[in-house]
């Protein structure tokens, strides 16, 4: 059978209607939202009183079926339900099962546990945040593809959390905005759902903050510039574009801004390598007369191709000698970090000297 996804907010109103089924399975890269809507499904079926007796965790990398299976027929008590929340079981392409014993059918334990599920008693939520089940695809691996049919056949939910296109927040961010007392341009609800990299989370709480300071009023796009935080991802990405322009004074903030978010120096080099890899790809496709849509397609940008057309826009007065001196000075400094004893920010900060100095850039 096809694989038959719920959309999310069909998703969200079950939940809000109480329309609760025996088995989940969420996945995706919108891991803040997968992770809060697990907190409101647990939170919407079991009270903090109620947890100690009724709720059950299990690690998916080492998932004991003797254990599940006990969990998984115990009757609630003093609760309407038993809820068993999985994190992280995750079955690679190749993996076999185990064989079965001479003569006896081959079974799946875990397929069997969840086809005798009561789903009025018993709901079992597995959810997917430091593994990624789609092995970097776009959709779900073959096994864990047939455990997510089987949770279908069951009666059970499959719900993929992926972040949304910018322009696809425009209406939500507009709606809310009115719905808290204000207005919001659509050009304005854009750059907020673009500052936000498509987080919904973070969008929700951007958007009540900018309410809040505009009650009454429209939200202006400086407004969105100058009170929404920038992501790590959006300000790596004017670190770069600074730095190609050699723009010392911004650099320096941004990068000081970064660390006092805590932000580790490998960390960041990786970060900022990507940025000026984005900003690199564009220029090369600039150079042999490649589409916006070649380049999301050729390089799997998903929903993040915005970063794709900001980058065709910055990179157009950036020779290509200086974006590849750039990132040849970051794999300098990657070497250096794993293969030296050196300050790792000393590090960071002399190979960003080195890319605004433009020394060797030819």
């Amino acid at each position: 059978m096809a694989l038959k996804l719920t959309p999310d907010s069909v998703l969200f109103e079950q939940i809000r209607s109480g329309d609760i089924k025996s088995c989940y399975y969420f996945y995706g890269k919108d891991v803040a939202t997968l992770e809060s809507v697990v907190k409101k499904l647990e939170a919407k079926l079991l009270t903090p009183e109620q947890r100690d007796l009724n709720y059950h965790f299990f690690d998916g990398a080492n998932l004991d079926m003797s254990a599940l299976s006990d969990a998984a027929e115990a009757l609630p008590m003093f609760a309407d339900r038993v809820v068993i929340a999985i994190n992280d079981y995750y079955l690679k392409s190749d993996q076999k099962s185990a064989e079965p014993k001479k003569g006896a059918k081959r079974q799946d334990p875990l397929k069997t546990i969840l086809s005798e599920l009561d789903p009025e008693t018993t709901t079992v939520i597995f959810y997917a945040t430091g593994v990624d089940p789609c092995d970097g695809k776009k959709t779900l691996n073959p096994k864990n593809s047939s455990l997510a049919e089987h949770i279908c056949s069951c009666g059970g939910e499959v719900c993929e959390f992926a972040y949304k296109k910018p322009r696809e927040l425009v209406k939500y961010i507009c709606r809310r905005v009115e719905k808290n007392g204000s207005s919001i341009s659509q050009d304005a609800a854009l750059k907020l759902a673009e500052s936000c990299l498509s987080n919904l989370l973070m969008i929700q709480s951007e958007t009540d903050k900018l309410s809040a300071y505009r009650f009454g009023e429209e939200i202006s796009a400086d407004d969105v510039s100058e009170l929404v935080a920038g992501q790590m991802d959006t300000d790596i990405y004017k670190l770069a574009r600074a730095a190609t322009s050699g723009d010392r004074r911004s650099v320096f903030v941004i990068l000081s801004e970064l660390y006092n978010r805590g932000i580790e120096s490998g960390y960041l080099l990786s970060a900022i390598g990507g940025a000026f890899l984005d900003l690199y790809r564009a220029k090369l496709a600039l150079m042999t007369g490649r589409s916006e849509q070649d380049v999301v397609a050729d390089y799997n940008y998903g929903s993040r191709a915005f970063v794709v057309r900001n980058s065709l826009r910055d990179c157009q007065r950036i020779p290509v000698s200086r974006l590849r001196y750039c990132l040849s000075v970051i794999s300098d400094c990657d070497i250096a970090m794993k293969s030296s004893r050196t300050d790792r920010r000393i590090l960071l900060e002399t190979a960003i000297v080195r890319i605004l100095s433009g020394e060797g850039a030819r």
